[in-house]
This record gives structure tokens, sequence and C-alpha cells, in this order.
């Protein structure tokens, strides 16, 4: 029988409200306090942005030059700022690497993928993380590696969703998602000169 009586009423509210944060944080409602902080961690670009790009060919010169041996590198700069939490934030596992998303041109491209090594980032800290990027030549289209060759800058737009943990004296305190969406500029590069002669002749 449902009962009308006010203070009835407050005291089972109270206590679904208590029993949802609970059976979020798995535990204690000082635990639940902190899983709805993981949304907390959030990327910018570093300065520079990126730099090291170049183009590289792991074949032998003597050979017949072969496009998929060209790679083009570079290593972007970003900032993960953790200084909203209490707990170190960690990116990734052995089983499990964080994947970033890097377009070329236009955001609309289809995207290289490329895994990053686990990271982390310590509580109530702004770190700088290098991400190096090496993407085969034969992935980009013949028009977007001529602009290579020939130094033209191009856009670029480096993304993805980074899925953490954090972590307190080695224990799990709640876990989330964190979005990285860059669109940093331009980037540039002009190959040696023997790379720009044998990747030209493929073109």
């Amino acid at each position: 029988m449902r009962s009308s009586h006010p203070m009835i009423r407050f005291v089972v509210l109270l206590a679904l409200a208590a029993s949802a944060l609970g059976v979020l944080s798995g535990c204690s409602l000082t635990d639940a306090a902190g899983a709805l902080n993981v949304f907390s961690v959030k990327f910018s670009e570093g300065s520079p942005a990126v730099d090291g790009q170049t183009v590289t060919y792991s074949g032998s010169v003597l050979g017949t030059p072969s496009l998929d041996k060209f790679s083009f590198k570079m290593v972007f700069h970003v900032k993960a700022d953790n200084s909203g939490n209490d707990t170190k934030a960690a990116f990734g596992s052995a089983n499990l690497k964080p994947i970033l998303n890097f377009r070329i041109a236009s955001k609309s491209n289809l995207p290289v993928s490329t895994t990053l090594e686990p990271f982390t980032v310590e509580a109530k800290s702004i770190a700088s993380l290098d991400f190096p990027i090496e993407i085969p030549v034969s992935a980009l289209d013949r028009a977007m590696v001529r602009k290579i060759i020939a130094g033209d800058p191009i856009p670029y737009f480096l993304s993805g969703t980074l899925k953490f943990d954090l972590f307190d004296a080695g224990k799990s305190k709640g876990a989330g998602t964190s979005e990285l969406d860059l669109a940093s500029g331009e980037i540039s590069t002009r190959p040696s000169g023997s790379v720009t002669t044998l990747l030209s002749g493929l073109l």
C-alpha cells in the first residue's frame, strides 16, 4: 500500500539516491564522487604542436624502389590536463593500447589509425606528452604525396577517444574516456634529395 506521508517519501528517495551512487562506483559514495570526475582529463596541443616531420625509406637505394617502404614520420606534442583529479590517470595497457586517428587535408577524409604506447598522467598535474606517428606513404593519395615532396603545407587533424582508469595507491577509483580532437594548423616537410628522387620516380 502506497504511503502519502511526505517524510516517508523523502527517506525512500534519499535511500534510492544513495543506492544509485553505490552502484555507480561499485563501492563507497566517496569513490562514486571520484568516478563522476573522471571526465576532467583534457587534451590540448603543445608547443610546438608537431615537429620532426620527415619522409624515410627503409629499402636499399641500390634496389628497385617500392612505395610501401616509404614512411611519413612526425612527432605530435600534446598537453594532458589531469589537474582536476586527485588520482593518477592511466591510458591503455599492454593488452589494449590507445589509438589515434590522423587525417590529412580534410577532417572528412578517411583516417589513418595509429596505436600509442600506454601512458599515465599524475594526479593534480598537466603533462607534456610526445606522440610519434609513422604513416605509410602508400596510405596517402598521390596528389598529397607530391605536396609532401614539394614541402607544401598540409592541414592535419588528430583525434581519438581515449579510455582511461584512475588509480590511487594501485587501487582503481573509476574509469572514463577523454576526447582528443586537435586541428593544429599545418605540417610541411622537405625530404632529403635521395628520398625525393626515389619517391618522385614512383608517382
